[in-house]
């Protein structure tokens, strides 16, 4: 019954109610699945495949299995070969050789299809094999994306599929996660794209196990050849380094360089390969994202890193995560410009980034998490924040031997008026009540700052730090300190304010409840912190301030539903029991005005 729907459903191209993707499966995962067709022993697949090959909406294949008897395979693919309007295949399992070869002949005189995957199945040696050669039937000028990804794919498989990519330049998009690819493969991959002529490559994500530099310096050659390589993410075991790196400083170096990401995660990189790079990230101005996290730089080899990046007036994004392992006189030995903590930076290389942070930088988000950094690093880098007006992310989780007197040290920078930051991460940190309230302190007055990340149950905040941020939220202490609370934070926790007391969310969230502007929230935060409003102040305006203050509670009223509190009549009271003489005056001139022109009509008459 359920495939009788989905026939319907290609019939007339009718996806109202389901999304546009068939998927070839041999069972269904749940009842009433309008996606799946259940290839069962015996069906006869045509009428499929000719509803298929009519529809102008179907974007989306989706294959767990494949009919392998040739009476059926034609019967499916002589209606399937006339789709124009697939973009999408993914490839769920091991759809056997008769399956790849079909689908290989689909895609020779195909124009539509752009995205080819392979997710989370072992493909295999024979499938691998299968599917080099699909690859290798002739160029596929539609397909611009294929992932690999989640497959068990060994070296040697993912050889032969590198090897028939020689065939398909137009790629513009390879990613090669999860998979255990090595020496053969990267050299095959490297030799492939140093083989295509006008190549067309912008992105390539691969996941690396145990290479060397001949590896690095095979793909390299092939990277230079590539010009329109955009963003390059290598990660993995990377057994030596200085040679093949010295090797990517050529592609960096050549002038039609356009690298705008790179990430080099998990690569073992220390001040050798550190120097080597930096040699080619002098000469790359395009770069916008540098991820180097998971590495072992140091403060030398970070130092270098720095130095290389000079001239990359266009940094966006600097991320240098999780490499610690550095004893505090470690981090303390080390005074260079421009030093940062990620990959065991000490407090000194935090100075040097400092003063690069203050002479010129556009880094919007800098990761330092997971790197020991002490009190005296985090006041070293914050020395260098305060007139920076381009930071929007600051993450500094995992330094729980940062104490207030760190955390006190940020606050010039949050109280800076050219302040942009809107995220900072301080999970996992044993920030305490006097951090809170150092944190709280500084945060008085800012403007920018939208998501305070930390880690409530673990912090060892208690009510007494909790209060200080209830202070910072709305300070009660007078109507003035109430309309200068922070009213800018929407959260205060890790992921949301789940863990954060409710008395904190309810300012937080306060905003988005309401569906309110800023401004409306201060007004709000007023009137429901002083319910007895002191409007002597206000007095020497005389009456006409009355109608502005009326005007302001029933906007208030408006909003979150007052009731009938008497504030606003409380206020008019104040105006006519602080000017009786003026209230009375005006009744009786108005009185009097209204006798006298009635004197004046009776007059008249009698004339």
């Amino acid at each position: 019954a359920i495939n009788a729907k989905i026939l319907h459903k290609l019939r007339y191209d009718d996806w109202n109610d389901a999304v546009n993707l068939i998927n070839l499966s041999r069972e269904r995962t749940f009842a009433g699945d309008l996606t799946k067709f259940i290839i069962r022993e015996g069906d006869d697949c045509g009428w499929l495949g000719y509803f298929i090959g009519k529809s102008q909406k179907l974007e989306n294949m989706c294959f767990e299995t494949f009919p392998q008897e040739r009476e059926r395979v034609d019967a499916l693919m002589v209606g399937f070969c006339h789709n124009q309007s697939i973009q999408s295949i993914d490839i769920d399992s091991d759809i056997g050789e008769v399956g790849f070869r079909e689908l290989g002949n689909f895609l020779g005189n195909n124009r539509s299809v752009k995205d080819m995957n392979f997710f989370s199945f072992d493909m295999g040696s024979e499938c691998a094999q299968n599917v080099a050669s699909m690859f290798g039937q002739c160029q596929y000028t539609s397909l611009k994306h294929i992932q690999i990804c989640e497959n068990n794919l060994h070296d040697e498989e993912f050889a032969q599929i590198a090897a028939a990519l020689a065939v398909q330049p137009q790629i513009e998009e390879l990613a090669l996660y999860d998979n255990i690819i090595g020496r053969s493969g990267v050299i095959a991959l490297g030799s492939t794209l140093k083989s295509w002529r006008a190549p067309s490559l912008k992105k390539l994500f691969i996941s690396i196990s145990d290479i060397d530099d001949e590896c690095i310096q095979v793909m390299a050659a092939g990277m230079i050849n590539c010009s329109s390589l955009s963003e390059l993410t290598l990660s993995g075991r990377y057994l030596t380094e200085e040679v093949g790196l010295r090797s990517f400083s050529a592609v960096f170096q050549s002038g039609s360089c356009c690298m705008e990401k790179l990430c080099l995660s998990k690569m073992n990189i220390g001040i050798d390969g550190a120097s080597a790079l930096a040699a080619g990230f002098s000469g790359c101005r395009s770069l916008k994202s540098l991820d180097l996290s998971h590495n072992i730089l140091g403060d030398a080899g970070l130092d270098a890193i720095v130095a290389g990046l000079a001239n990359s007036s266009n940094l966006e994004e600097l991320l240098l995560s999780s490499n610690g392992g550095f004893s505090s006189t470690g981090l303390r030995s080390l005074a260079t410009f421009f030093r940062t903590a990620e990959n065991g930076i000490n407090d000194e290389g935090l100075q040097a980034l400092s003063a690069g942070m203050t002479n010129r930088c556009n880094v919007s988000k800098l990761d330092l998490s997971y790197n020991a950094i002490t009190d005296e690093g985090l006041q070293a880098l914050a020395s260098g924040l305060i007139n920076n007006s381009n930071l929007e992310i600051l993450q500094l989780s995992g330094h729980r031997s940062i104490t207030a007197a760190g955390l006190r040290s940020l606050s010039d920078f949050f109280q800076s008026e050219s302040c942009a930051l809107k995220t900072i991460w301080l999970v996992d940190m044993a920030i305490g009540d006097d951090g809170a309230s150092a944190l709280a302190d500084g945060l008085v007055g800012n403007t920018s700052l939208k998501e305070l990340r930390l880690s409530c149950n673990t912090s060892g905040i208690t009510a007494s730090g909790w209060s200080a941020f209830s202070k910072l939220l709305c300070d009660t202490s007078s109507v003035n300190n109430t309309y200068l609370s922070n009213h800018t934070l929407e959260l205060i926790g890790r992921w949301n304010n789940g863990d954060t007391p409710p008395d904190i969310v309810h300012y937080l969230e306060m905003k988005q409840d309401l569906a309110v502007s800023q401004v409306e929230m201060v007004k709000v935060k007023v009137i429901m912190s002083h319910p007895h409003l002191n409007m002597e102040p206000f007095f020497p305006w005389r009456l006409k301030f009355l109608p502005l203050v009326v005007s302001y509670f029933d906007e208030v009223k408006s909003i979150v539903g007052l009731s009938e509190t008497g504030q606003d009549l409380s206020i008019v009271y104040q105006f006519v029991r602080g000017m009786p003489l003026l209230v009375a005056g005006s009744y009786v001139g108005q009185n009097d005005s209204a006798q006298s022109r009635k004197r004046k009509r009776d007059v008249e008459r009698e004339a």
